[in-house]
């Protein structure tokens, strides 16, 4: 069975994607260092107890799906609408509108005794920085006639949102939600460039006489239209 040559690289290599034809994918990886995991003594505990559930609540927000909004019409013309937003014990605290659940309590109680070691937290983050992309989902998928220009694309975009960002945080909240390219949306949820990494799969060596450019780039397309719906991106365009 032939097998289609794949490869990934960081937002911050994308120079060196091939030229060609291909689908891609964009993962964000977990990243923490011994500082993250090592025990921090101080007279309240293991201050690295605190800042590594931060630093997973950072990384679950990566992967938090927008509100959704509903709209309903009632007796005598009465219109119902609001959002819908995904309650979980992850979610930074500043964003719980009410408290836990008894049940995510629970929950939250289980996985912070998963961490109440260093050992036991460098475990966590090994099995994180393992998991992308065997068990995660993909942030964004997309088909390309060139790669490597593609993807300098979405570089280029994440590197102007940024910037943009940096100078205005307050927009940071209609970027995440309306951000009008892939860039812009990662960007808006404080990823970083170190984290991103795209996953390819080239195409080029698939052209010959019974299969042209324009055959590759319809199937490649009918490709990335099923995958949407099987994976649902998270990132990607509705």
């Amino acid at each position: 069975m032939n097998t289609l040559p794949h490869s990934r690289y960081s937002m911050l290599d994308v120079d060196e994607a091939p030229e060609t034809p291909g689908l891609y994918a964009w993962y964000v990886s977990f990243r923490a260092s011994p500082h993250d995991w090592k025990m921090q003594p101080s007279p309240q505990g293991d201050q690295a107890i605190e800042g590594f559930l931060r630093l997973l609540r950072r990384y679950a927000g990566y992967h938090e799906p927008l509100p959704i909004t509903l709209r309903g019409r009632g007796s005598y013309g009465t219109t119902w609408e609001g959002d819908l937003a995904l309650d979980t014990p992850l979610r930074q605290p500043e964003e719980e509108a009410d408290p836990l659940s008894a049940q995510d309590d629970k929950r939250l109680e289980i996985l912070m005794g998963s961490l109440d070691s260093q050992e036991r937290r460098r475990v966590m983050a090994t099995i994180l920085e393992m998991a992308s992309p065997v068990f995660s989902a993909p942030l964004y998928i997309g088909v390309a006639e060139n790669l490597r220009e593609r993807l300098r694309t979405h570089r280029r975009d994440f590197t102007k949102a940024y910037e943009w960002l940096r100078e205005h945080p307050e927009d940071a909240a209609e970027v995440r939600a309306k951000g009008k390219t892939f860039g812009a949306r990662a960007a808006a949820r404080d990823m970083t460039m170190r984290q991103l990494e795209a996953w390819v799969i080239d195409l080029g060596d698939q052209e010959d006489d019974a299969v042209t450019l324009k055959h590759l780039r319809h199937t490649a397309q009918s490709a990335e239209w099923l995958l949407h719906r099987l994976y649902a991106p998270i990132l990607g365009r509705q």
